[in-house]
């Protein structure tokens, strides 16, 4: 066992203990934020007391952290990069350790950022010229380390001076624009990870192709070769790509619907969803009332009350599930399911993968009646089923259906759906999802 460092250990206050390790979060962008935070603490104290806080001292540790942030968060970045490659079928590689010299690192990630989704120049854009500037004065770290290079050289003889205001502006906008970039970077993960890509279309670019695809039922016209081939030219991309990236919009709930396919809801159809939000308004009879009217009940009564809601909750209960019995299929409830639990996500690509899932767990529940009654009448309490089935609806393309069933059940002026395929602007899909 390692003996106990008296320096570098824990003591008290608990509340001063950093951890550190295996005890910490160990990571590029963990080590980035606490140097980037070091410089901002001390350019903050440096210009609140210009003469308490001499600059000329504290300018070496305050660019030493900056740069030192930035080249650590460029290495993360390609780490990132690394992964995202592999899950195309990719290889990069990049001395991630060996490397300090920051033009070297940072011209690496710009070419293979690009290179790969051509939605990381907008940001690259705006971050290059100060990581550029970082490079020129300062390329490997040594220049705010000492005062003079390995070669007996004076550091900074052709800058001479440096303004504390100038850096904390610079360095703030490029802080905030480097966390764009681990944003784009995370969602670039998550997005690659649904599958949803062609060895040089990623999704967004699928998504453009979709948009200028005339319908399918135009594809057997003579102008469609022609439309085809200035697509293929435009995209950079073989006769086997193309045929690639349809087959993926044709099976696609998102894109699908550009070239006019309709892809059928998982494991649900129109005639079960109605029979089934039949049963939901039966027993959420006051929904619409609970939404908007609050509820008075005397101290005297409740009790009563309380009894009476639950005996009466209990009868509507068995006669719904003693209907529901002879009806519900794994299927069904699979689809009722995956419907619910993932309205709330920005990939229709977990909605196929959610089914997969929840149809697996519903054939093994089948086999128990008493689970099987469970797991539905779990949905049925449930107070927002009808309106998180409802985006889901919308959200792959069944506002027919969507908007039907509103005006079925008269819960318009309760959810405020607007009557257009429009209403798919309740998803609040980051920018990075499009093309810019």
């Amino acid at each position: 066992m390692m003996k106990k460092n008296a320096t570098f250990s824990g003591g008290e206050p608990a509340l001063a203990n950093a951890c550190v390790g295996n005890n910490g979060s160990v990571g590029f962008e963990h080590y980035a934020k606490g140097f980037s935070q070091s410089a901002n603490m001390l350019i903050d104290q440096a210009l609140s007391d210009l003469c308490t806080y001499p600059v000329d001292f504290l300018i070496y540790p305050v660019c030493f952290n900056m740069r030192h942030s930035v080249e650590l968060r460029l290495k993360g970045a390609i780490q990132s990069l690394i992964n995202l490659a592999a899950i195309r079928g990719q290889r990069l590689e990049f001395d991630l350790t060996g490397s300090h010299d920051i033009g070297r690192i940072w011209d690496f990630f710009k070419k293979n950022s690009e290179g790969f989704d051509n939605r990381y120049k907008g940001i690259n854009d705006q971050v290059s010229p100060t990581i550029q500037d970082i490079a020129e004065v300062d390329a490997t770290g040594q220049t705010f380390r000492y005062p003079y290079s390995i070669e007996s050289q004076k550091h900074l003889v052709d800058v001479s001076v440096i303004n504390f205001l100038t850096l904390k502006t610079k360095f703030n906008a490029l802080e905030k624009n480097l966390d764009r970039l681990l944003s784009l970077s995370e969602y670039l993960t998550e997005e690659y990870s649904r599958g949803s890509f062609t060895k040089n279309l990623s999704r967004a670019q699928l998504f453009q192709l979709a948009s200028e695809l005339p319908t399918i039922n135009k594809w057997r016209e003579p102008s469609f070769k022609d439309k085809k081939n200035d697509l293929r030219t435009q995209l950079n991309i073989s006769n086997n790509e193309f045929t690639k990236a349809i087959n993926i919009i044709k099976n696609h709930y998102e894109m699908a619907p550009l070239i006019g396919i309709s892809i059928e809801l998982p494991g649900l159809d129109r005639d079960f969803l109605i029979w089934f939000f039949t049963q939901w308004n039966k027993y959420h009879h006051d929904a619409k009332e609970k939404t908007t009217t609050p509820t008075v009940t005397t101290s005297g009564s409740l009790v009563d009350n309380f009894f009476e809601r639950l005996a009466e909750s209990h009868q509507l209960k068995a006669a719904i599930w003693e209907d529901t019995s002879a009806i519900l299929t794994p299927e069904y409830l699979a689809g009722l399911e995956t419907m619910f639990y993932h309205s709330n996500e920005i990939f229709s690509e977990i909605f196929t993968s959610g089914y997969k899932r929840a149809l697996r767990n519903a054939n093994v529940i089948f086999k128990a009646p008493e689970n099987t009654k469970g797991s539905f009448m779990h949905l049925l309490d449930k107070t927002n089923c009808f309106s998180n089935i409802l985006k889901g609806l919308f959200f792959l393309h069944h506002e027919g259906l969507a908007i039907e069933l509103i005006e079925r059940f008269d819960f318009e002026g309760v959810y405020h759906w607007q009557k257009k395929a429009e209403t798919r602007e309740l998803f609040e899909l980051p920018a990075f999802a499009y093309l810019t």
